[in-house]
């Protein structure tokens, strides 16, 4: 693997790895013939403000867990750490946090372990600050930042590693996550985009998708909503198929180097699929459902001044009307 030097950028925060995590809470169960999700319930009393990070865990079985926090808010997870089901979260309130924890597979029998952990304070990230860090090694929920915003106001947040394949992790204020692993540029980097519906803080975690070690940069960008183009057209049985049968509709935008450009293809009709090609035809970005629902968007810095082109396509023989808006 690649071991280079993270120049740091403008903006910059130097940050090392976070504390180590505090167990208070640990009982151990058994899944049995039939099932018992009574004799596999655990309750775990929290506190508000509290950042906590719940594992089940087994050495022979893929656990699963459905949790229900004490504002009501459910979360169900399979493969949080390895085959270890498990979620963190900043409780919004006090009392108990209901975990119930099953096998993924039925029939399974064999011993687990539930463990609640207390987490570090998260640091704090700005919009247009880069933070240099390093992650250290068995830290599954990674390095967590608190990053502020007003509602209508966009960012673009980008995980980078040279030692590590990075995953990103944006948890809003009602507990929503948002996740990525491969988004981001050179392959294993990652990169969210998220939109402030309302004035609030979201959780940042900075992680990797192997529990590995190394250092990172955790970087938030402000994006534009600025439309540079805004164009409807429809998918149908007369669009021209690709070379994999696949039909498509085309359309062209002007760009230049350096510029950060959201691309947003918007259907009620169908499951949308976006592509974009450089001014030489090659492929620059893929997205499938990086907007809201199932809508595609992605935020791309391009390479290189010229005419780019992005194909609007859909899931099986889909057909039906979009909107394409472009802001930069």
């Amino acid at each position: 693997m690649r071991k280079v030097i993270l120049t740091p950028l403008a903006g910059l925060l130097l940050v090392g790895s976070v504390s180590a995590q505090e167990e208070f809470f640990s009982e151990e169960g058994m899944f049995t013939a039939g099932g018992n999700n009574s004799a596999n319930r655990h309750i775990i009393p929290v506190e508000a403000g509290m950042s906590v990070e719940v594992i089940v865990m087994s050495d022979d079985i893929d656990t699963t867990l459905n949790a229900t926090m004490p504002n009501g808010e459910t979360i169900y997870n399979d493969d949080y750490e390895g085959l270890n089901a498990g979620f963190m979260r900043t409780m919004s309130s006090g009392g108990s946090l209901e975990v119930v924890a099953s096998p993924l597979s039925s029939g399974e029998t064999g011993p687990y372990r539930i463990i609640a952990r207390t987490l570090p304070p998260p640091g704090k990230i700005a919009v247009g600050q880069t933070v240099d860090g390093r992650l250290s090694g068995g830290n599954a929920a990674g390095d967590r930042y608190e990053l502020s915003g007003e509602a209508g106001s966009r960012v673009v947040i980008d995980l980078r590693s040279y030692d590590f394949d990075a995953y990103l992790t944006v948890t809003d204020s009602r507990g929503g996550e948002m996740t990525d692993d491969d988004g981001g540029d050179e392959g294993y980097n990652s990169r969210i985009s998220y939109r402030f519906d309302a004035s609030e803080t979201v959780t940042i975690a900075a992680s990797s998708l192997g529990d590995e070690a190394g250092r990172y940069q955790l970087s938030v960008s402000e994006l534009s909503n600025d439309v540079a183009m805004s164009v409807t057209g429809s998918l149908s049985n007369s669009s021209p198929r690709g070379h994999d049968g696949t039909r498509y509709e085309r359309h062209e935008f002007e760009g230049e180097a350096g510029q950060t450009v959201t691309i947003m293809l918007e259907s009620d009709s169908f499951d949308t699929v976006l592509y974009v090609s450089n001014p030489d035809g090659s492929n620059l970005a893929r997205d499938d459902d990086g907007g809201e629902n199932n809508n595609s968007e992605a935020v791309i810095n391009l390479p290189e001044t010229g005419t780019y082109t992005i194909y609007v396509t859909g899931f099986s023989e889909s057909t039906g009307s979009y909107e394409i808006t472009v802001l930069r």
